[in-house]
């Protein structure tokens, strides 16, 4: 098996994009901070992971607990000694991902015209065609759709590659169709301002292969009262251009039906990501209009669109409390149904990241993942998603809301 680097950190990278490590019996390779490491992190010191082979079987294995690491989203603890398989990624912060392959990954396939009729409608008779397509091609990720209807939760991370680690820690957040391809890809305020960076985790997004006809993706490049550091000679218009730029760059970008890039309390002037946005729907032509791309205004609002026949009165316009507003049955709900309304609540709140989230308080995937007291964001069922406006809220099946923003 091979160690194949597919991302390296940002500063003093300790190898080479694609560069490629043979794991040996009674020869590991060494990964980590120590003097003996072949690929040297940081400083020098103790933690080393150990990469190689054993009785036929690859492993990785941690010297000491020193080192944050993780084997396809999970992380690894202590001395304990992991198998490797092929497909598995190892992030080691901060910022190197390794690979573990058998061989070289098959070629992916791109099929503009079919990709694009996905997008429109993805109807099973195109479906069945796409993955005739890829398969005749040996794209790896026709195997995946092919199976993706049984995978489980650590299956679906493994596809994730170097993103799996950002996703385990907090820093991204995604969504599944039940074609087994990515339908959102939230990036959180850490994300953008820790290690390894915003332009590291866009990368990652680039290499996924179920991230290919990706709709919807939001950015918490701004987040609060104050878009840029002025001190640090950065213009909030500039950084907006420049992320809007790499999304322009990305192979599934004519996929991509609504980008965000958080909220700024003042209203402001974007002249270059303006720009930078009309080049980005020049390669996606289903993208809304730039309103709601940088939202100005912190006013959430909350607008009634459609109810039940069980519900008597409930409010048809609300402005939304950032710290935590509830919608349900609830004496305290800030939208209270009335009459024989369902024993329902969901909660929205502004995240520390300054997105609004919206959260299932009573969710069960076993019991409710069907039923029509799920909660519902644009029509698919989910315990928790972070909103963007004109998302349509759904508590109980049939009661729908808008969410929006409003200038202050």
């Amino acid at each position: 098996m091979e160690a194949v680097v597919i991302a390296v950190p940002p500063e003093a990278p300790p190898a080479r994009l694609g560069e490629r490590f043979t794991l040996r019996e009674g020869n590991p390779l060494r990964v980590g901070p120590g003097r003996e490491a072949r690929l040297r992190l940081g400083p020098t010191g103790m933690g080393d992971l150990l990469l190689g082979s054993e009785g036929g079987v690859p492993f990785v294995r941690a010297l000491l607990p020193t080192l944050r690491a993780s084997l396809s989203g999970h992380e690894l603890h202590g001395s304990a000694q992991q198998p490797l398989r092929p497909g598995d990624s190892l992030y080691v912060h901060p910022g190197l991902v390794l690979e573990f392959r058998d061989g070289p990954p098959g070629p992916p396939a791109r099929h503009p015209q079919l990709e694009a009729q996905l997008v429109d409608a993805g109807d099973d008779a195109t479906w069945a065609v796409y993955l005739d397509f890829l398969e005749e091609h040996g794209d790896p990720l026709g195997r995946w759709l092919r199976d993706a209807a049984k995978a489980d939760d650590a299956a679906r991370t493994r596809q994730l590659l170097g993103l799996a680690e950002a996703v385990r820690g907090g820093l991204a957040q995604v969504t599944w169709s039940p074609r087994g391809l990515l339908s959102s890809v939230t990036l959180t305020r850490q994300a953008v301002t820790g290690a390894p960076g915003l332009a590291w985790h866009v990368d990652q997004l680039a290499k996924l292969r179920v991230a290919r006809l990706l709709p919807r993706l939001s950015v918490a490049l701004f987040a609060g009262p104050a878009p840029g550091r002025a001190e640090a000679g950065e213009d909030p218009d500039a950084l907006a251009a420049d992320v809007l730029t790499r999304l322009a760059a990305l192979e599934g970008a004519p996929a991509l039906r609504s980008v965000s890039l958080g909220f700024v309390s003042q209203p402001r002037a974007w002249p270059k990501a303006e720009l930078a946005w009309q080049a980005l729907k020049a390669r996606a032509p289903h993208l809304e209009a730039w309103k709601g791309v940088v939202v100005s205004g912190g006013r959430a609002l909350l607008s009634l669109l459609a109810r039940t026949t069980d519900v008597e009165s409930v409010a048809a316009d609300v402005v939304l409390n950032p710290a935590r507003s509830d919608v349900g049955t609830g004496p305290t709900c800030l939208v209270r149904l009335v009459g024989a309304a369902p024993p329902v609540s969901c909660t929205l709140h502004r995240s520390s990241d300054g997105q609004w989230v919206v959260f299932d308080e009573h969710a069960d995937p076993f019991r409710l993942a069907h039923g029509r007291l799920a909660l519902r964001v644009n029509g698919q069922v989910t315990a928790r998603a972070t909103l963007a406006p004109g998302d349509v809220v759904e508590p109980v099946e049939g009661l729908r809301f808008l969410f929006n923003f409003a200038s202050d």
